[in-house]
């Protein structure tokens, strides 16, 4: 296939990109409507009369269709993939190297083969990629970006070498800690941190189903200290705790330490451990 024959897609891996993990371990992307199931040879037409069908709207139809004739039908193999969700980031970079299959194993079962050239075990934000065009950055963040869209070859270059300028220790990491990916559930921290408790200079005395989630001791000189800790994947989580005067919690350990907005005085009380900035220096 010629450069000229190439064509180029963002492609989301479900919404918020929660199929994402499922879809990195198969070696593919995949998107949804698995209810009409397999729909290799469908036109649009015939794809808008089955939702439809479906008591789907003329609109939802109209969309559902449009979206699923994309990806059967004008997606190739050679052609180039984003995976990418809209306020999640980007998760990898790839050649499209299988055709349409209807995959019964996988939650979203229309689905390609992809080679991932390029993965991030922590998702990139957008922002990072500096501003860009209105219409690129339509495509990627926002109702506008929807499930699948194509990319003009220039708009691809720009995004790529945008994207290969961003300074992250999570391009192609692979695994760490036994995750192939970086946190996005409160438990997925605690699994983390019990990883770096070395780095620390902390030890654990027990994990709880309540308040504290966690007990542990630091060295301090000679003696360790207890201390109570609570696990945050954002630090603002912790706001929920915050009428519980009576709870004594020293630490808060999270993926991400973010902005408190109108409690933002009262997280200067609190030792916050941020393990993405950890990470990065230990990388």
């Amino acid at each position: 296939m010629s450069k000229n024959e190439i064509r180029y897609w963002k492609i989301s891996p479900g919404g918020g990109g929660f199929l994402w993990r499922e879809q990195q371990l198969n070696k593919c992307i995949a998107i949804g409507w698995s209810e009409i199931g397999n729909a290799k040879g469908l036109n649009e037409e015939a794809l808008r009369n089955i939702f439809l069908g479906k008591n789907y709207t003329k609109r939802e139809a109209i969309y559902a269709a449009s979206q699923l004739d994309c990806f059967i039908n004008k997606v190739s193999v050679g052609d180039k993939a984003i995976a990418s969700a809209s306020g999640k980031g980007i998760y990898a970079v790839g050649t499209i190297i299988g055709e349409y299959d209807f995959n019964d194993e996988l939650e979203y079962r229309h689905s390609r083969k992809v080679q991932w050239e390029t993965i991030f075990w922590h998702p990139v934000d957008i922002g990072l990629l500096g501003k860009l065009p209105e219409s690129l950055y339509n495509k990627f963040h926002g109702q506008s970006s929807q499930t699948i869209r194509e990319l003009e070859e220039k708009e691809w270059d720009k995004f790529c070498d945008r994207l290969n300028k961003v300074p992250t220790p999570f391009r192609n990491l692979g695994m760490w800690a036994g995750m192939i990916q970086s946190p996005e559930y409160e438990n997925e921290v605690m699994i983390l941190f019990s990883h770096m408790l070395q780095h620390f200079g902390m030890r654990i005395i027990q994990f709880a189903t309540r308040f504290p989630d966690a007990i542990v001791e630091r060295k301090k000189g000679k003696k360790w200290e207890k201390l109570n800790v609570e696990f945050e994947l954002w630090s603002s989580g912790f706001q929920d705790h915050l009428p519980d005067e009576d709870k004594k919690c020293d630490i808060i350990v999270c993926w991400e330490n973010n902005d408190w907005g109108r409690n933002e005085r009262q997280k200067e009380g609190y030792e916050i451990i941020e393990l993405k900035e950890h990470l990065e220096k230990i990388l």
